[in-house]
């Protein structure tokens, strides 16, 4: 079977809607419709055509995201999808090395996803940086230390209020992998059509100086919802969880917003009560441009490195000098020989400080000398959970 792939153009927009449903077995509502018109630039969708006919589909869409003390600019690839009548017949192997082709020839420095299957996006160099977790935690049982304070400053506000987009805005771009969140999401957001809310009710908003959390009511099962939870300072993150957990109409909180990582349990008396229901994998990252997207971020501790990189799809390897620390780093293409051998997928495990790079060298993913996995550990994890808060 002969696959060809082009641009798509604003004439393929409709075209690319009917196939995202037939892909995905979803039914697009005319105003979630709209909003992807306005979200979507054609320009970057890949079409996979087999005999004249649409196949499969690649997009993406740019924003900023946070990395460990910075932010770079992402493609965030979204939308792809093949065809169950084409599935396994090299649709999405066209799709995805005419993409990162086109990303690398366009000075893209990082690509990130998320997928809707994890065993997919390893071949193309892409490695799960983040895990997400979904939690509950019984309201009755849920009792903070005593010591814990209480800043207050929380307040009830409608999805019009200024502040909220702001305070989105400062934790994106204080959090590694948190997705700046794109007004025309916001809207999308904001419109809380019935047939999104499962049930629940209407989305209610809490807002803090530092903060910002909306929820939702599911009456029929007594359960407090959480969509959005954006805390800049610990502070925040404390005010707005006891008011979460302090509503008297319901006997848990649910939430997808509580990180690995996150202060909550060690705020309660009993750290058992922040239940964990269910572990996932979250941001998927891929580095195009090595050198330039580890200069972006910062280091816990002193690096200096050389990272001889194997890229699966793109030429190379690539070789680069690491070398930096908390105030900043530098990197560039080097001839030196290697401290560590890996490849881009592994690469991308470790860039936004979510994973350890012990696991993966036990895994073969990182050939380096125990003193050597030691030293990456030491540098490159984050001082806060990698979250992306926003899908796409």
């Amino acid at each position: 079977m002969t696959v060809s792939v082009r641009r798509a153009t604003d004439a393929d927009f409709d075209a690319v809607m009917r196939h995202d449903e037939r892909g995905f077995g979803n039914s697009h509502t005319p105003g979630w419709v709209e909003g992807m018109r306005r979200l979507f630039d054609m320009d970057r969708f890949l079409l996979g055509e087999v005999d004249g006919e649409l196949a499969g589909i690649a997009g993406s869409v740019p924003f900023p995201m946070g990395v460990p003390g910075g932010q770079v600019d992402v493609e965030g690839v979204t939308w792809v999808s093949v065809l169950p009548t084409h599935r396994r017949r090299g649709v999405l192997r066209a799709l995805m090395h005419a993409q990162l082709r086109g990303f690398a020839e366009s000075g893209v420095t990082v690509a990130a996803l998320m997928a809707s299957q994890s065993g997919i996006y390893g071949r193309f160099g892409y490695g799960a940086a983040t895990e997400c977790r979904d939690v509950r935690i019984e309201c009755r049982a849920a009792t903070f230390r005593p010591e814990v304070p209480d800043p207050g400053g929380v307040r009830m506000v409608e999805a019009d209020e200024p502040g909220i987009r702001e305070v989105q805005r400062r934790w994106a771009a204080a959090t590694p992998a948190g997705v700046l969140r794109h007004d025309v999401v916001w809207d999308l957001f904001d419109a809380d059509p019935p047939e999104i809310r499962g049930g629940g009710s209407i989305l209610f908003r809490l807002l803090h100086a530092d903060g910002y959390a909306s929820y939702r009511m599911d009456h029929a099962r007594r359960t407090l919802v959480v969509r959005d939870f954006f805390a800049v300072t610990d502070e925040a993150h404390v005010a707005l969880w006891r008011v979460l957990l302090g509503n008297d109409l319901v006997e848990g909180v649910e939430t997808a917003e509580c990180p690995l990582g996150d202060p909550l349990p060690f705020l309660l008396t009993d750290p058992r009560q922040v239940r964990t229901t269910r572990l996932r994998d979250g941001v998927w990252a891929r580095l195009l441009d090595p050198a330039a997207a580890l200069a972006a971020r910062r280091y816990a501790v002193d690096v200096d490195l050389v990272l001889d990189i194997h890229d699966p799809v793109l030429p190379g390897p690539t070789r680069v000098h690491l070398t930096g620390g908390p105030d900043g780093a530098t990197c560039a293409p080097t001839t030196d020989q290697p401290d560590a051998s890996l490849g881009s997928s592994a690469l991308g495990a470790l860039y936004l400080g979510g994973q350890r790079a012990a696991p993966l060298a036990r895994a073969r993913l990182i050939e380096a000398s125990p003193q050597v996995v030691r030293h990456i550990d030491a540098a490159f994890p984050a001082d806060r959970s990698p979250v992306h808060g926003t899908d796409f």
